[in-house]
């Protein structure tokens, strides 16, 4: 059986990854600004199923929101340039498909064919550069989307955005620079191996990553650099005169860029889908204990779901001792999803022990590496899992920045951009340079 066509082909649907994050993003976006802001947050749109109110806790909102948009009235003004108008909200989200294609989410398959499978689509020598490439275009979308909409609140958005963004891409750019020096090569795969083999780029470069993640915030248009947008002073931004799908499009882009940039700062700097900062947790470690490995990650999944079920086990409790008109409704959705998570979580706990007795190590189970593609399969199923909870990690963090700090004046962030981030980068960078030259020297 060509098991190498087939993972290919597999393959393919990596590239979706940011799509599907789009609506988890959203609820942590509003979730979490509701816990930082102390107030409940969306609690109200629900869906009523054999009698009982489900409202996922805020999650039924996304899809409301969905049938809301599509549904409005879709407009273009009257003087609006119409082709551009409506061609600009596809490049963002256009965008956010193919750039996904270069993040490696697995380690390449060695044991099932000779020169390996490796978890990126789309796999280039100079895959890095090709990414920001394609990641800088997303910009002509905003730019584009102002100037069609024949606004100048839409312009002025859309100018700022541009010279923001032209300016923190060079910033961004030098502050990497340092990272390839060390390693020596633009392959994304290349570059997760090698902190396989020696430590993770944060441990190697502290500074470049906080200028790489300072200069994502800004490359996202994330508070507190989202000028284009500044509903405080431009009444909306580049997208004042947009409604319906196409006000959707643009917002999917921003969310799906966001889960673009948190995927490749795990991937530059936390190691992709290693394991540990430390060497001999590759994938080769995965694959020699993938039983245990398994297990593991089945029971830290058992903990978050029991720890869900005892905090909605608490909030059902507060919320029956309230005169609420809904408290009934309430206490019933309550109640089936504490029951729902504390059987998810029986069910890893039973998946955990299967995978200890049935699986274990695969070589001292009769498994023989060469000739087991499941256990390459099973393997890349564990590090795409580890890509992912870096990257949910560095959403998080998007969110919390965002209902944290105050916005940036234009002034600021553009000296910030070019009198702070740029210089600091380029001492970075002269150092690096120095003292890779003076270690391969032997000095």
């Amino acid at each position: 059986m060509n098991y190498e066509f087939l993972i290919e082909f597999a393959k393919i649907g990596l590239v979706f990854i940011p799509l599907t994050l789009i609506p988890v993003m959203i609820f942590l976006e509003r979730k979490g600004a509701a816990i930082i802001q102390d107030r409940v947050g969306p609690n109200r749109a629900g869906i009523k199923v054999f009698g009982v109110e489900i409202r996922g806790f805020g999650m039924v909102h996304n899809f409301s929101d969905v049938v809301k948009l599509i549904t409005k009235e879709d407009f273009v003004p009257a003087r609006a340039h119409k082709a551009f108008y409506i061609f600009a909200p596809m490049i963002p989200v256009a965008t956010a498909v193919i750039t996904p294609a270069l993040i490696p989410w697995f380690g390449p398959m060695t044991h099932i064919t000779g020169h390996g499978i490796n978890g990126a689509v789309l796999d280039f020598n100079i895959g890095l550069l090709f990414l920001f490439a394609i990641s800088a275009i997303s910009v002509y979308g905003v730019v584009l989307g102002s100037w069609a909409s024949n606004s100048k609140y839409s312009l002025l958005g859309g100018m700022r955005s541009s010279a923001m963004m032209i300016s923190y891409e060079v910033s961004m750019g030098l502050s990497i620079l340092g990272l390839i020096v060390i390693i020596g090569s633009f392959n994304m795969t290349e570059i997760v191996e090698w902190q396989a083999r020696n430590t993770w780029g944060i441990v190697v470069q502290p500074l470049a990553f906080f200028l790489f993640l300072t200069a994502m915030f800004a490359e996202t248009g994330r508070t507190p650099f989202d000028v284009a947008e500044g509903e405080s002073e431009i009444v909306g931004g580049f997208h004042t005169e947009y409604s319906s799908i196409k006000f959707a499009l643009f917002f999917m882009g921003e969310y799906a860029h966001v889960v673009i940039a948190s995927a490749l700062m795990a991937t530059l700097f936390l190691g992709g889908y290693d394991l540990l900062p430390v060497p001999g947790f590759d994938g080769r470690f995965i694959a020699d204990n993938l039983g245990f490995v398994l297990a593991a990650v089945l029971l830290a999944k058992l903990a978050i779901f029991w720890g869900i079920a005892r905090l909605i086990a608490r909030q059902r409790a507060r919320y029956m001792g309230l005169k609420a008109s809904d408290a009934v409704g309430k206490t019933r959705e309550y109640r089936l999803m504490g029951g729902i998570f504390t059987f998810l979580g029986l069910a890893c706990l039973l998946a955990a022990i299967l995978a200890v007795v049935l699986i274990g190590r695969p070589e001292r189970m009769g498994f023989e590496l060469n000739h087991a593609p499941w256990v390459g399969v099973l393997t890349a199923f564990v590090q795409i899992g580890i890509v992912l909870a870096k990257t949910l990690f560095f959403c998080w963090l998007f969110v919390w920045v965002r209902w944290t700090l105050p916005r940036l004046r234009y002034d600021q962030i553009m000296g910030l951009g070019w009198k702070v981030l740029l210089n600091v980068a380029l001492i970075n960078l002269l150092i690096t340079a120095v003292v890779v030259k003076i270690i391969n020297e032997g000095f």
